[in-house]
Parts: structure tokens; sequence; C-alpha cells
């Protein structure tokens, strides 16, 4: 059964990377976020918290951890699906990561429930997280460990954010950025008047395209979100297209906003292996320093030391966690692999 399963599931992939050669071919910028809003909109409202088909049943299937329990992405607190997997574990709730008060009077059932946005968390997030903006904290006001809010800092003004959980950053851009497509509108509320700009295109502006850029390159799509993806189409009609195809980022807000699509480009820069979060000594022979969305011409140190080739052995590291930076005159930001045998 696991094997069938596998094999579908990258039958699957295969037919949306060979979708993608030619849906977006030609597109960038303002023309292809309104074709993703047109195309990858919800077909279908799910409107039920409880019962068969409601909010948790599917969150039992996709926010799980490997032995089962509830994801929590918030703390390291262990909860248990009811045996029926149709209500909420005890002590557990739901938040939206984008604030639903953000679109003020502009809040439809698509907004409300788009399960896309809706994480399930313990109970005491909402109450901290309240409608701030996603950003780093400077001067923490609360932290469990493993999320924190607190003050930050846009455009020199000091602002109330919150940072998600390390390992999920890109998780939580790229979820942001969908709601940024498929939901815009003409005017915002709340600290959403800080975070995105009004209107179709970019409706980003620089402090949050910055922002959701870095998380997006620092915490790629993982198992986890990919798994996410497919179980919320089931139900819901549309998939997260930045999960899937998580270049269309660049093509949107990065630095080919103004360049095409063109499929026989992005095949060029694949001859390179993007950098992942985990390596095998026993699998991978090199790491190769590279992203689609880190500049060439970055330096490249890691755990400490300044390389100066395009990649690295792998048994050249060692087992465990490594801290991987990059910097140039326009960049910087950092990320960590693990190298396992």
């Amino acid at each position: 059964m696991k094997r069938y399963f596998v094999l579908i599931v990258l039958c699957a992939l295969l037919h949306l990377s060979s979708v993608a050669q030619n849906e977006f071919v030609g597109m960038c910028g303002a023309e292809l976020k309104e074709y993703l809003r047109d195309k990858y909109s919800p077909t279908t409202t799910i409107k039920s918290m409880t019962g068969e088909g409601g909010v948790w049943s599917i969150f039992a299937q996709c926010d799980v951890n490997a032995d089962g329990a509830a994801l929590d992405r918030y703390s390291t607190n262990k909860y248990d699906y009811p045996q029926d997997k149709m209500t909420a574990p005890i002590g557990m709730v739901v938040n939206s990561v984008v604030n639903k008060v953000w679109w003020g009077n502009a809040i439809t059932d698509a907004i409300e429930w788009d399960l896309y946005n809706i994480l399930p968390c313990n109970e005491l997030v909402p109450q901290y997280k309240n409608d701030y903006m996603p950003g780093e904290v400077v001067d923490t006001i609360y932290t469990n460990g493993v999320w924190t809010t607190g003050w930050g800092s846009i455009y020199g003004e000091r602002i109330n954010v919150y940072t998600p959980p390390h390992g999920y950053e890109g998780d939580f851009a790229r979820i942001i950025m969908y709601m940024a497509t498929i939901y815009s509108v003409d005017r915002w509320h709340g600290q959403g008047v800080n975070f995105f700009l009004d209107g179709v295109y970019p409706t980003l502006n620089g402090y949050s395209k910055k922002l959701l850029l870095q998380w997006h390159v620092l915490d790629p799509v993982s198992d986890l979100e990919l798994n996410r993806n497919n179980i919320i189409a089931s139900v819901q009609g549309n998939r997260n297209p930045f999960v899937d195809f998580p270049q269309l980022v660049d093509y949107i807000w990065g630095e080919k906003s103004s360049q095409p699509y063109a499929p026989e480009q992005e095949e060029q820069e694949k001859e390179r292996i993007p950098l992942r979060a985990t390596y095998s000594v026993s699998t991978d022979e090199k790491i190769d320093l590279y992203s689609p969305y880190i500049p060439n011409d970055v330096t490249w140190t890691v755990d400490g030391v300044e390389i100066s080739s395009e990649s690295i052995e792998t048994k050249s590291l060692g087992l465990g966690v490594h801290e991987l930076r990059f910097e140039s005159k326009t960049i910087k930001g950092k990320l960590k692999i693990k190298i396992v045998e």
C-alpha cells in the first residue's frame, strides 16, 4: 500500500512539473499574480469545524507528527486527536496566519475558512499573537522557546510583531504570499496597512517582500507542506501554487519579477541542486551552495569558515547540524542543514 501511495504522489508531482513548463510561460509580475488568483482560488468552502469533513477531520490527516499526534507548530506540547478524529484535541484551537481583521468589511467566507491560512495550535496562541505582523522580534514580550512575540521595527517605527517557529518560517511565508495573491483587496485594515499595499499588485510592501522572500529562501518546501497541499486540495479544490512551484515567488516579487517565466532557464538552473534541509553522507557526495532565490555573488561561510568553492563534500562536515551564512551588498541570511548517515 505504501508503495502505491508513493507512486501516486510521485506521478502527481511529475504531472505538476510538466504543467508548469507550459502554464506560466511568458508571465511575470502582476500578470502572473493575477493568473494565479484566477486559476488557484478555492472552489469549495468548508464551514464546519467538527464532524466528518469538518476542519478538524482534515487537520487530523495533514497536521500530524511522525507518531500521529496533533502537530502544534507553536509548541512542543503533545496533543492527541480524539478517537473519532472529528473534534479538536483538548487544549488546541485554530488560528489564522494572516489575521482575518486585516480584510475589514471585505471579509468573505472563503477568506475566513481558507484551510491554507488556518493552523492548529495551543489555545494560548491567539491571545499572544493578536493581530501582530510577522517580523523579527527585537524586544521580547512573550516566548515559549518555540515562537516569539514582542517589538520589532518597520521603516524605523517601533511596532508589535511575532516571529514564527524556527523551521516553519518558509511555511508561514508561502501561506502569507498565497493569501496576498488570492485575496488582495482595495483597502487593508488593522496592522495589515503596515504589511500589505492596497490593490492587486504587488500587495506586498517593501518590508513584507524582503521578510517573506528571506523566510522563503531559508526554509524550503518540506514533505509536510506538500502533504498538506495534497490533503487540502482534495477537499477545497485548489492548491497553494507557491508550495508546488516555489520558483514562482521570484517571478512575482523577486529579482525575476520583470523577466517572463522561461522553463528552459529553470531547467538550466536545476543543473545545480538547490540547498535542502537534510543530507546523507551515504547518498549525497556534495552540497551545492546554491539556491535560485539567493544571488550568485554572495559569500558563503559554513560554521564560521568562509567557503570559496561552489560546493563542499558532505562527508567533510561530519554528522549533525551545521550553520550556513550568505552575504552580499544587497542580501544576507542564514540557514541550517543536517547531515545524517
